[in-house]
This record gives C-alpha cells, structure tokens and sequence, in this order.
C-alpha cells in the first residue's frame, strides 16, 4: 500500500492536500505526516505536523481525556509555549508559494494563538524533530504510563467500606466505597431483589469513583492485569467457582472472565434473598454483600474495560 492510501486509511477520508510522511514505525507505518500550508483548493492548513500513528492517536487521546491539556499548562512555562509557537509558525510559514495573495495560515501549532489546545498536534511536531517543550511533555507523559504498566499488576483490595487501588509506580489510592457501603447506600430498601435504577446507581457510582482515580493516576487505564484481594471479592470467587471458601483456598486464585462476571451479576441481581442462599459457596452473612462486590467488581472491568481480572484468596483465609 502507497503512503497515500495508508494515510487515507488512518484518516478514514481522503487527505485534502498534499502532506509528506516524516515519522515511520518500526514496520514502516507512518506515524507522522507533514502537510503543505495550503489544501488542494488553497485553504489554509495551520497544521503543519499530523499525528496518524493509531496507537500513538490512541495514547494521546487518553491523555487528554484525563486532564492531559490543562496539567501540561500548568507544568511548562508560558514563554516557553509561546516561543515553540512562533517557531512552529514561522516554518510554516517559510514554505508557503511566494506568490501566494489569498488567505494565509495563522497560529502557533496546530492554529492556536496561545497557551495549549491539541497535545496531538504538539506530540506529533516533537516527534518530528521539532522543539516543543509541550510535545517533549507528551512524551514523558506517555514513558511514565508505560514504565509503570510494566512493573506489575494493579491491585484492588475491596474490605466493607472501603476499595483501596494500588496502580504500580503511584501511591495507592482509597476509595469511599465497599460492599457493605452499597448495600446501606444504593441498594438499600426497596424490593427484594433491588430495582435495576438500585443497580445502576451503584454500577454508576463505582464508575464515577473510578473518574476521579482515573484523573490522578491516569495509567489505571493501561491496566491489564488486574487482581482483586480481600475477604468479599474471595466470597464472590467462591460462589463464582460454587465451592466454601475453605475448600476454594487450596485452588489459589482465580480467573473471572467478563462474560462470567455479567453472568454472574444478572444471577446475583434477579434473586431474592431467600434464593440468593442457595448458592453454593454462599456464606449466609454475605448474602447480602456478594452482590454489592459483584457490582465493585463489575463496575471496574467496565470502566477499564477488561476482559478478565484475578481474584485471589484472602490473606487470612476465611476472612470476615
């Protein structure tokens, strides 16, 4: 495929002017393209590095997603913004037709007349060469994500109150919300089993508590190997795997695939407490807080969009 086809694919449209692939992979894909100042039909193109790398796009997005524009605003010297703008604008500018009279191309990277709007527009120049002190930003952002996704897995400890997030290369993180605090909380009253606006809001509120962990420690969302640990979510591998938790321990941890869990939570969510009892490996006491760590559990693989997690035995065996 000609570098021209590729980008259209990337782009999912055809480019509109002419452009150059200045950044390639390590298979030859490119990753960054350079564009002329004008399109085909002499518009103005402020754009003059493109970021299409997919998995770079994709990277660059998440970190926006969480805040990435305005901590990078917050981090690096205005003057220094500013000066890389200039720069930006005056190569842009060097390469526009000498003879052009319409319309030209304004702004800094990507347009902008200041401070930091696109960090893919940034990231893409920096990765071209450019001097960026925002693309150079990017980069570190994006090597401190993947250095910490690669020291070890993400560990989530959910007690009664309480789900404390361990996501390696940060401080844990915990969170005001546990299966008992469900139960007192958003599935408390009403039907037996709870009403499914009961479960959504707690589905929703393990979300939103996820947001803010998401905001500060933004490599949650690299995530792949995750692993639960605690007394609750070991109850709930053990009505998952339809054995007492005794006899479960000797098996060591235990795999819950994202069908499994949905499976399990529409189980859990439709039976009323007298049936609920009659599952195996279902402690009488927990009758009522295996489906609140089921939605915990759930409501993580959602937000993070897993396709499996780890529960593991808790540390004292039986638990309580």
């Amino acid at each position: 495929m000609d570098d021209r086809a590729r980008v259209r694919a990337l782009l999912g449209r055809e480019p509109q002017g002419r452009f150059e692939v200045v950044v390639r992979d390590a298979a030859g894909d490119p990753v960054v393209i350079r564009n002329d100042p004008l399109l085909d039909d002499g518009t103005p193109m402020p754009t003059r590095y493109w970021l299409v790398g997919p998995t770079q796009v994709r990277d660059v997005s998440r970190l926006e997603s969480t805040g990435g524009v305005g901590a990078a605003e917050t981090d690096i010297d205005p003057a220094a913004v500013a000066e890389a703008h200039r720069r930006y604008a005056a190569e842009r500018d060097a390469a526009m037709p000498t003879d052009h009279a319409g319309p030209r191309p304004s702004g800094g990277v990507g347009g902008t007349a200041r401070g930091v709007k696109c960090l893919h527009a940034h990231y893409a120049w920096f990765l071209a060469g450019g001097d960026d002190p925002v693309g150079r930003w990017v980069a570190d952002q994006l090597h401190e994500s993947a250095s910490a996704d690669a020291t070890g897995p993400t560990t989530i400890e959910v007690d009664a109150v309480t789900t404390r997030i361990a996501v390696p290369g940060a401080a844990p993180m915990t969170l005001p919300i546990g299966p008992a605090s469900l139960v007192e909380g958003e599935l408390a009253g009403g039907s037996d089993p709870p009403a499914p606006e009961q479960l959504t809001n707690a589905l929703g509120i393990v979300a939103d508590h996820l947001d803010d962990v998401v905001r500060a420690r933004p490599a949650l969302l690299d995530s792949v190997d995750v692993r639960f640990a605690g007394a609750e979510p070991w109850h709930l591998a053990a009505v998952e795997v339809g054995d007492a938790v005794a006899a479960l321990a000797r098996r060591g941890p235990i795999s819950l695939t994202r069908g499994a869990a949905d499976e399990l939570f529409r189980t859990l969510a439709t039976e009323p407490t007298r049936e609920r009892l009659h599952n195996p490996g279902l402690e009488p006491e927990r009758v009522e807080t295996v489906l609140a760590t089921c939605c915990i559990v759930l409501g993580v693989m959602r937000r993070l969009h897993l396709d499996e997690v780890t529960l593991e035995p808790a540390t004292n065996g039986h638990g309580t």
